[in-house]
């Protein structure tokens, strides 16, 4: 779709506002508003010249914040009715981030969408055309959340700190017989014991009928309290990006319609299942995927698929920092609940960091790997770019990941695992970004140093802040200390 169509469109829809979308440096969505009349074809060829980024969290300074915001055409969509209860018809538009008064010669290079095209752009270096993604997106859907508020609560209101969920599925609220679900036993549930059933096929019938966006499945996910997963049909790189903003957009604005609050935090529930964004990916060279190899009797991988998972693995420590970028990711990291803590692939297997799929093994369009480490709150185009780029790079250095693992690796012992070269993943935020300080040149093409330096200063930040935080299980394990 080019300007002219959008603007067609928006003449024939009698659309009332336009919502411009980008995202800051952690993939947060950001938005402003113009009226249909206020867009014309210089809105698309100029940008607009509506954005102060030194209000943005890791972009500018305020002595040097002018950005332009140029929107892409192509990510045009009319957004769905909860998005205005005034009942105006309105649409979105995702954009590029450009320092200045110019365009396409100074691209600002902490835009994450403009990173990943970056990325994808090293695709034809390779020999290929296109990678296809889909990503499986959970979360939570609670009734309320209730924070006390501050770590000053305690000691300067004479409160307390904490927080609270309820949930008409969570075994510690009244009331709810037929409703409660127990810890780790809220796979596939049936209604009534699944009360969000419908909430989600309200969210996957407009992805598709609004934002064209296919689903392949929905359901309860394993974790108690309304775990919720939505499987996408697999795309192209930066189509799938939007999609995943748009996805995450629309479940909390939906949620919040319904007196409810979704969240993509990893582990909001401790002793149970936490949420994932486990991320399939394929390479392509025009029809041909280049992941596939019917004379592979093992999986039907190709070397160059083996090289590219060899790249991810040898890669994996500092993947976390883009991928489990909160000091809470690393509370899903952990044994006993189902996510990935090793440095391993497997055919199948989902005890191993990387899996490939074997549903119809011997099918070319259905030839896969799936990394397994990533979570929700991850900025999905800072997780394709590096994901891609390790791979890339592996495929380069030819990194062979070795045998696939076929025992379950969560009851390997610990000379096994040394016996079949298994690594561990980092274990806290500051051991993720301490792995990415010393290992970033694979992402260095792309990722400029300017935009990594200022992404780990503001999470090393984020740690300290919370290694110095007194927390309530603290206090209650060492007030009689």
């Amino acid at each position: 779709m080019d300007y002219k169509q959008v603007l067609q469109i928006v003449n024939d829809e009698s659309i009332s506002f336009i919502d411009f979308w980008f995202v800051d440096i952690f993939g947060e969505l950001h938005n402003v508003g113009m009226p249909s009349y206020a867009i014309d074809e210089n809105s698309f060829v100029n940008g607009l010249e509506k954005l102060d980024a030194s209000s943005i969290t890791g972009f500018k300074s305020v002595n040097n914040s002018d950005m332009i915001l140029m929107p892409d055409p192509n990510s045009f969509k009319i957004l769905p009715n909860d998005y205005d209860p005034g009942h105006r018809k309105n649409a979105r538009i995702f954009c590029d981030l450009y320092d200045g008064s110019t365009r396409k010669e100074s691209r600002y290079t902490r835009d994450s969408r403009g990173i990943a095209h970056k990325a994808a752009d090293k695709l034809g270096e390779f020999g290929f055309t296109h990678t296809n993604w889909g990503p499986e997106i959970e979360f939570f859907v609670f009734d309320s959340i209730n924070v006390y508020p501050s770590p000053y609560a305690a000691t300067h209101s004479g409160g307390g700190s904490g927080y609270s969920i309820d949930s008409k599925e969570s075994p510690w609220s009244k009331g709810n017989v037929s409703t409660a679900i127990n810890f780790k036993e809220g796979y596939y549930p049936s209604q009534p014991k699944d009360t969000l059933a419908g909430f989600r096929k309200d969210v996957c019938e407009d992805l598709y009928n609004y934002f064209g966006i296919k689903i392949e499945a929905e359901h309860h996910e394993v974790a108690t309290s309304g775990q919720c997963e939505i499987n996408l049909v697999y795309d192209e790189m930066i189509t799938m990006a939007d999609n995943v903003i748009a996805v995450k957009n629309l479940v909390k604005v939906k949620a919040k319609r319904k007196n409810k609050v979704a969240t993509f935090m990893p582990k909001p529930i401790f002793g149970d299942n936490a949420s994932a964004m486990h991320t399939h990916q394929s390479l392509w060279n025009g029809n041909s995927n280049v992941m596939y190899d019917a004379d592979d009797e093992v999986a039907q991988l190709s070397q160059i698929g083996r090289y590219y998972v060899g790249g991810i693995l040898n890669h994996a420590s500092a993947l976390c920092a883009i991928s489990n970028p909160t000091t809470n990711s690393y509370k899903r990291l952990v044994p006993g609940f189902e996510a990935p803590v090793n440095v391993c692939w497997g055919l199948g297997n989902r005890s191993t960091a990387v899996r490939i799929p074997m549903y119809n093994r011997n099918q070319e369009k259905s030839k896969r790997m799936e990394y397994r480490v990533p979570d929700p709150t991850a900025n999905i185009y800072l997780l394709e770019a590096a994901l891609l780029l390790a791979g890339l790079d592996g495929i380069k250095k030819k990194m062979d990941p070795g045998d696939p693992i076929k025992e379950n690796v969560y009851k390997l012992s610990a000379e096994k695992k040394k016996e079949y070269n298994i690594g561990s993943l980092p274990v806290s935020l500051k051991g993720s970004l301490d792995s990415l300080g010393s290992d970033s040149e694979f992402l260095e093409e792309v990722f400029s140093s300017d935009f990594l330096e200022a992404y780990s200063e503001l999470k090393y930040k984020e740690y300290t802040a919370f290694a110095q935080t007194p927390t309530a299980w603290e206090v209650s394990m060492y007030a009689d200390a």
